[in-house]
């Protein structure tokens, strides 16, 4: 059995029309931000490629494991698109606390290239993703293919791309190793974890879970230090008191869900695990 190898990146990818000079816009947007995982998905001798593209990080990888789970179970996807509800799994992986506070996430699936689902137009976007599927899984080389491909069509273009790693997972069959990456509020966090224990395509989703859990941790555990200091400060204002009782409570039910996890694998963490989470009372 082959290694299974995926990377979470920060992508911003800026577009630039060559004649004049100026930042090109598709769908009102020059510059493309999202956070992007490729999926090559194997299973009974049938392949697919699999791009999740997302405003955030955890919610890329919520629907990159979500998708995985739907291919291990049923194999292929493209033969039953139509019946799969991308709404409801979309609307399914947003917590209670993602609907209120962050209600335009956003987020796109492509499958061997092509759109399946996106909660908004990206003309842009469309055309990397063509561009990537022709170059043999190297996605670094997918920038000059884009650019050979709008000079084909008459619209030709310089396109600059910028990429930082924010997770990577590799699993060779007996573990999974995990390394994390972040920088929220000022601050690096960085560790691995190594995952054993259970079937390996079942570890793989859920690590893929697991670390969507310590990345929005991280986030949250910002948002909570920037609120919980202007209620000290005075500012005790309905909203912030809201959001702040709200973050909190996601995040304990986050350590509640990595607890759990630890609980059904043998999970050891290098350095030692974050510290980020409210001590229950």
């Amino acid at each position: 059995m082959d290694d299974f190898n995926t990377a979470l990146i920060r992508e911003k990818i800026i577009f630039v029309d060559e004649e004049s000079g100026k930042e090109a816009k598709a769908d009102g947007h020059s510059v493309v931000r999202s956070n992007r995982i490729f999926l090559k998905l194997e299973k009974d001798g049938k392949s697919e490629k699999v791009v999740v593209r997302a405003q955030n990080m955890h919610t890329t990888l919520r629907v990159a494991g979500k998708i995985m789970q739907e291919f291990y179970r049923k194999g292929p996807l493209s033969p039953h698109l139509g019946s799969i509800s991308w709404e409801d799994m979309w609307f399914e992986l947003q917590s209670n606390y993602e609907r209120e506070y962050n209600p335009y996430n956003w987020g796109a699936i492509y499958i061997n290239g092509q759109s399946v689902f996106r909660t908004r137009d990206s003309s842009f976007v469309d055309i990397i993703e063509k561009c990537a599927l022709l170059t043999t899984d190297n996605y670094d080389a997918t920038v000059a293919v884009t650019e050979g491909a709008l000079k084909q069509i008459g619209k030709p273009m310089r396109v600059t791309q910028s990429t930082t790693v924010a997770a990577v997972f590799t699993d060779t069959g007996e573990n999974l190793r995990c390394g994390i990456i972040h920088r929220a509020g000022g601050k690096d966090t960085a560790f691995n974890f190594t995952v054993s224990g259970g079937e390996r395509n079942h570890r793989v989703v859920q690590t893929l879970g697991i670390a969507a859990a310590f990345l929005e941790a991280v986030n949250l555990r910002h948002i909570i230090d920037s609120l919980d200091a202007k209620v000290k400060g005075g500012q005790r204002e309905t909203a912030e008191m809201g959001q702040l009782r709200a973050a909190t409570a996601r995040l304990v039910a986050i350590d509640r869900g990595i607890k759990s996890f630890e609980e059904v694998y043998d999970v050891r963490y290098r350095p030692e695990k974050p510290v980020f989470f409210p001590v229950e009372a």
